[in-house]
């Protein structure tokens, strides 16, 4: 309770003429403009202190881990909760590819171009994802880049832009399109995004035709929905899974195709 105390006797200090609000933790220090926070708030227990941006997201922190709140002219340290950018990926689906990248944490982010090379052309910009603008949980995005088959080998990158304007560039990432859209094994890919709210895709590949079946089932193996189940060519597959009418939990996916078998686990978070 001391701890709350002093920070509030800090935050209800004269903060005229003074534009930053600097935050020193134990290991870095962090900083925000204080047009962008409409609000400071306790958790019940008054062991967390939440920043509530004015344009949505929430920025908390453990009290615990604060040294020092203080209010300047001046910004101190780097940019607080940079957007880190994890799980970049590209996956052919039949002539089109699928990105999917997701986000630890974003601050400030006004969005995500896509842009993409071939042997043919330059870099060019192919799409956008507005961004989650800033957040500390996990954020998830995909992108259909439709009919790209016949380029054979592309590449991807993204550029994340800041509300300022500024911009940095994620890793490239290369896929190769096969000429064949034939798969040679029978395959499961993980669902994305997993955790998933409500909905999620599941893709899958076989190579030989046969009786498909997809069954989802609970924690107690109880089964609780029969996506699939009918014959199929060889080919590439996607579908969706819809949890909307399914409590918070884990959930396990089987797929079965002729003697191929495989179970996947997903998470479902409301």
């Amino acid at each position: 309770m001391k701890r709350i105390i002093v920070i509030l006797m800090v935050i209800s200090t004269n903060v005229f003429c003074q534009d930053y609000i600097n935050v020193q933790l134990t290991s870095t220090t962090k900083h925000g403009l204080l047009d962008d926070i409409s609000k400071i708030t306790f958790n019940a227990e008054g062991t967390v202190i939440n920043f509530e941006m004015t344009i949505g997201g929430t920025d908390s922190e453990n009290l615990d881990d604060i040294l020092k709140i203080t209010f300047d002219s001046e910004a101190l340290g780097d940019v607080s909760l940079p957007v880190e950018l994890q799980d970049f990926r590209a996956i052919q689906s039949g002539d089109d590819v699928r990105l999917s990248w997701e986000t630890a944490s974003e601050v400030n982010n006004y969005g995500f171009e896509i842009e993409r090379i071939h042997a043919d052309s330059e870099w060019e910009k192919i799409g956008f994802r507005e961004g989650k603008c800033s957040c500390t949980k996990l954020s998830s995005y995909t992108f259909l880049d439709k009919k790209v088959s016949k380029y054979g080998n592309l590449r991807y990158r993204l550029k994340q832009i800041d509300y300022d304007g500024s911009h940095e560039y994620s890793p490239e990432i290369s896929v190769t399109c096969a000429e064949s859209t034939i798969p040679a094994v029978f395959r499961i890919h993980n669902n994305y995004p997993n955790p998933f709210n409500p909905a999620t895709t599941l893709s899958y590949e076989i190579a030989e035709p046969g009786l498909t079946k997809i069954t989802i089932y609970d924690m107690q193996g109880k089964e609780v929905d029969i996506l699939l189940n009918t014959n199929q060519q060889p080919g590439r597959y996607e579908l969706k899974f819809d949890g909307s009418q399914l409590s918070n939990g884990i959930y396990f996916c089987k797929f079965a195709s002729g003697i191929n078998t495989k179970i996947i686990k997903m998470l479902l978070v409301k």
